[in-house]
């Protein structure tokens, strides 16, 4: 999308995506995050969570990758850069948990030749519990 076809107060869901063990290996083994609460699920029941979890940039990732499927595309032709990401992770997300995203435009800001837009996606999981709320700046090209 380009700058000038963002509204503020535009709302859109995307359809939900089941995370699985594969997921959270091939996170960590690619991150390096092999910590044991991702990993070990008897570690994992000894803890707070009373089994494992997935890391919370995994939960960021697919909340930013579920954002592809909107009927709308936020980072096609007209995005030029991610410049802000905040990440507020307020539940736990575990293996088998669905997740999906609202993305909301709430604020533009126009300059000559772009703008930046701001994001927030909210991510639900399959009891409608917010799990996580990132809050995005990007950079949009004008379509003029």
């Amino acid at each position: 999308m380009f700058f000038d076809d963002f509204q503020v107060g535009q709302k859109w869901e995307s359809k939900g995506r089941t995370i699985t063990d594969a997921d959270v290996v091939i996170f960590t083994g690619i991150t390096g995050a092999l910590n044991p609460l991702f990993l070990d699920e008897e570690y994992g029941k000894k803890t707070r969570f009373k089994g494992r979890i997935i890391p919370g940039l995994l939960t960021a990732s697919i909340a930013i990758g579920l954002t592809y499927q909107l009927p709308v595309d936020p980072f096609g032709e007209g995005f030029v850069a991610l410049t802000k990401l905040e990440m507020d992770a307020k539940k736990p997300v575990k293996i088998g948990d669905t997740l999906r995203a609202i993305v909301e435009v709430t604020d533009k800001k126009e300059r000559e030749k772009d703008g930046r837009v701001y994001l927030t996606i909210r991510t639900l999981n399959q009891l409608g519990e917010e799990v996580m709320t990132l809050k995005m700046e990007i950079l949009c090209n004008k379509r003029s």
